[in-house]
């Protein structure tokens, strides 16, 4: 990893690394004046000397503003994904890293490699372990999501192998985080990317401190791979070269839920655009879909953050309204009655067909029925897949509308040029700092 160098690594990939930055800063600005995020801040305490966080006029020491980053960056359901993993690697890296870099100097090619370190350690770790930490419970951001973290930091920071080896070997110790808040009380959900942004950063720290952690921690017996996924000894791990980049293959959400409901998304969106769908003549939609994501079905929307992981409401909203954004998670949508008596028409169910494709894809079928007839979609995956690629212009589209609110649309247009030209740049600090409100 200390060997990892920005110059040296293909065009795709530096591309790939560039816009999931700019993506997660993005979220993280746009989550800043989130509810949860709002309490939380309340709760840290502010440093005049600290560093900022995008979003949000304060300033924090660097581990509480990796905390605060996290919380913000996942609190849209905006931020990016592995699907391999089922992880969500940005808001575990890209929070640590734009805290340490207002600590220090760093140029612009530092700052991508180390990013690229973190993105890579957690597809690795994911990969082996999915879906087996996932089924046992756990949620794989905040459990994997510390090794990302603390592997981004030892490369910013130039550590040795032996001192990347203790900042894992610590950082395994950070690993937690169950997928019980799909069942409610979902604002834990946010917390787990801040978690593993603060921890994978704590453990580097103390790395850096010569506090020795224990080596070959995935492996070794009772460590992470037997404790988290049942696993016991040497795991498939395969990274660059021998296996593709996970960066080129983590994906943008364009739609604000959960992932593992946007195919079936996407399938009612298409019926609806392409039969000129009239909601009132719609009888049922039967979703068939993988395992893990037919959990979703029975989540309620009690609030905004349990909404965005309901696979009845987002379903019912594209329905209704023909999108899915933000401000269908407002209060007065939560309460709408009509989307309560609706709930009966959606129908999900996992088969052992679309388990089969899962992981490779992320599959869903979607029979809409109408007292007309009915109406079939597949949809292998989403928009903002390396399959159906979001484009440069869009993801440029999705910063602008989550910035421009917090700092002017001409002020948020600056920035983003700014961040297309950030492997140039000689220092990087000060160009995130222009995110602070």
């Amino acid at each position: 990893m200390s060997r990892l160098r920005w110059s040296n690594l293909p065009d795709d990939v530096q591309q790939a690394a560039l816009r999931h930055l700019i993506d997660t800063l993005g979220v993280i600005s746009g989550g800043a004046s989130t509810d949860l995020s709002q309490r939380v801040a309340s709760l840290l305490p502010v440093s005049r000397s600290g560093v900022c966080v995008p979003g949000r006029p304060e300033r924090f020491s660097a581990l509480d503003a990796a905390y605060l980053g996290g919380i913000s960056g996942h609190g849209l359901e905006l931020d990016d994904g592995f699907r391999d993993g089922s992880v969500h690697p940005g808001v575990a890296v890209v929070p640590a890293l734009i805290s340490a870099a207002q600590e220090r100097p760093v140029d612009g090619e530092t700052f991508m490699a180390a990013l690229v370190a973190g993105y890579e350690t957690i597809a690795t770790v994911a990969r082996a372990y999915h879906p087996k930490l996932r089924q046992r419970g756990f949620h794989p951001t905040s459990a994997v999501g510390p090794f990302g973290s603390a592997a981004a930091i030892a490369r910013l920071l130039g550590f040795s192998l032996g001192r990347t080896e203790a900042a894992l070997g610590l950082s395994s110790s950070s690993a937690a985080g169950t997928f019980a808040f799909l069942g409610g009380g979902a604002d834990v959900k946010r917390l787990h990317a801040g978690h593993a942004a603060r921890e994978g950063f704590w453990a580097a720290t103390l790395a850096q401190a010569d506090v020795v952690g224990p080596p070959n921690v995935l492996e070794v017996s009772d460590g992470f791979g037997q404790s988290f996924a049942g696993l016991p000894g040497s795991a498939p791990f395969s990274k660059p070269p021998g296996q593709p980049f996970g960066l080129s293959d983590c994906y943008f959400k364009p739609y604000p839920c959960c992932r593992h409901l946007q195919p079936a998304l996407e399938g009612v969106l298409a019926i609806r655009r392409d039969h000129a769908l009239d909601p009132q003549d719609v009888t049922e939609i039967q979703v068939e879909t993988y395992s893990i994501a037919a959990e979703h079905a029975k989540t309620g929307w009690d609030d905004f953050a349990s909404a965005q992981l309901s696979f009845p409401y987002v379903l019912l909203l594209g329905l209704r309204f023909g999108a899915v954004e933000l401000k269908h998670f407002a209060p007065e949508h939560l309460a709408d009655h009509t989307f309560h008596a609706l709930k009966p028409l959606v129908r999900v169910r996992a088969t052992e067909e679309m388990d089969a494709l899962y992981p490779a894809q992320r599959p869903a079928r979607v029979t809409v029925k109408t007292v007309q007839g009915r109406h079939t979609r597949f949809f292998g995956e989403a928009l903002g897949s390396r399959d159906l690629p979001l484009s440069d212009d869009r993801l440029a589209g999705k910063f602008i509308g989550l910035v421009s609110p917090l700092l002017g649309r001409g002020r948020a247009e600056g920035v983003l040029e700014a961040l297309w030209q950030l492997p140039k740049a000689p220092e990087v600090g000060r160009l995130i700092a222009d995110l602070a409100v």
